[in-house]
């Protein structure tokens, strides 16, 4: 069985499949039924002239798809494969000249000392924001069609450390002290876990779902990785990686990044191979994001920013100026922009074609943990307050 298709083919097949997901079905049938794509490209798709603007999002997901048909793990892609760095930034929106800002939506306050939220994660369907942090194990649902919230009656021994929804279930997993754990943000299945992972001698730090298999992956203090089957309900594999961030790449799930201190390793998940190395921060890595086309890889320290491409060695950085980075997202809807969480505030990260990146402040208060969804272009943040009270913000 033959995989790889010419690239005329995989044009066709993507164009069509782009616009039915951009909502544009009669679009999609018209573009087949009149246009003669058939053996030819046209020339604004020529690999040396990179289309701009509306068709970005079509030229990124057939240039990374194409070409990764042709990967062989172990090896890197060349760059002569590379899409144009111009063309990506030029469609950047013109936010900051508009005036364009995020708006809050709605804020879920969850009091007392000490209850320090770190982490969220929006459900798929975005209508279920879940999140965790210190001064207690019990993880924090926010529900935002009843602008309600509830703890679960279960509770981790210590601190939840992260918190990950499994893609198109409402299904979560939190990871704490030696501990992984699964619970279902379902209403009236809320309240005891579903499924304990406790084969962890460290802290688990960090924790994700496969973007379309039944598989988690988790990191501890211990620099071992582990991933569990949830059908089985078994760890089928571990390895040390020495990461403290784990994030598998959006659609495939082929690649793994982990975070190891101050390291980018872009790992074959397959076989554990380190496929690419990312290298440049002095502080270590706290936050780290890929794009939607899984081209892209955002990673922060508190000193800093950088964005890497898979093709290209080069990163763009953004320096805090003072500010003690906490989390970095792409934004749901434009995705040349970052949001930045850090310990003055809230902020968007621009990467323009003529001044690499640009930042505008949009809050102020201390923001610790980011989410985004597409399905409804909602971020939510987790932010500490003047009296150490802990708030889950949603943002448009």
């Amino acid at each position: 069985m033959n995989l790889i298709h010419s690239p005329e083919e995989l044009f066709e097949n993507l164009l069509y499949d782009f616009l039915n997901k951009k909502g544009l079905p009669r679009t999609a049938e018209a573009f087949l039924n009149e246009t003669q794509l058939a053996g030819q490209i046209p020339d604004e798709f020529n690999q040396h002239e990179h289309p701009h603007g509306f068709l970005y999002g079509i030229w990124t997901t057939f240039c990374y798809k194409y070409n990764s048909r042709q990967y062989i793990p172990g090896t890197l892609i060349s760059e002569s494969q590379a899409p144009d760095i111009g063309a990506i930034m030029d469609s950047t929106p013109q936010i900051l000249q508009e005036g364009y800002t995020i708006q809050l939506l709605s804020s879920f306050p969850r009091d007392g000392p000490w209850n320090t939220l770190h982490s969220c994660d929006f459900s798929s369907d975005g209508k279920i924001v879940a999140s965790g942090g210190l001064g207690g194990g019990k993880p924090f649902l926010c529900y935002l069609d009843s602008k309600d919230s509830v703890t679960t009656s279960e509770s981790h021994s210590s601190s939840i450390s992260e918190v990950r929804f499994q893609p198109g279930s409402t299904i979560f997993a939190t990871s704490s002290r030696h501990t992984v754990r699964l619970w279902d943000a379902e209403r009236e299945r809320l309240g005891r876990s579903v499924l304990d992972f406790v084969e962890h001698k460290g802290t688990v730090r960090s924790l994700d779902f496969h973007p379309s298999k039944g598989i988690l992956c988790s990191s501890d203090s211990h620099d071992e990785i582990k991933v569990w089957d949830l059908i089985e309900s078994i760890m089928v594999k571990e390895f040390k990686e020495n990461g403290s961030i784990v994030r598998f790449q959006p659609g495939s799930g082929t690649l793994l990044a982990v975070a190891n201190k101050n390291v980018l390793n872009i790992l074959d998940f397959e076989n554990s191979t380190v496929v690419k190395r990312f290298q440049g921060h002095v502080e270590n890595i706290c936050s780290i994001c890929w794009d939607v086309t899984g081209n892209w890889i955002a990673s922060a320290s508190e000193d800093e920013v950088r964005v890497w491409s898979l093709v290209m060695d080069e990163p763009y950085v953004w320096l805090s100026d003072g500010k003690k980075l906490k989390s970095i997202i792409f934004h749901p809807r434009y995705h040349n922009v970052l949001v930045i969480g850090s310990s003055k505030g809230m902020d968007l990260l621009l990467l323009d074609i003529d001044v690499g990146l640009r930042m505008k402040q949009v809050y102020n208060l201390p923001t610790i943990g980011l989410a985004a969804c597409a399905q409804n272009e909602y971020i939510a943040s987790t932010t500490s307050t003047t009296s150490n009270d802990s708030v889950v913000n949603i943002w448009k």
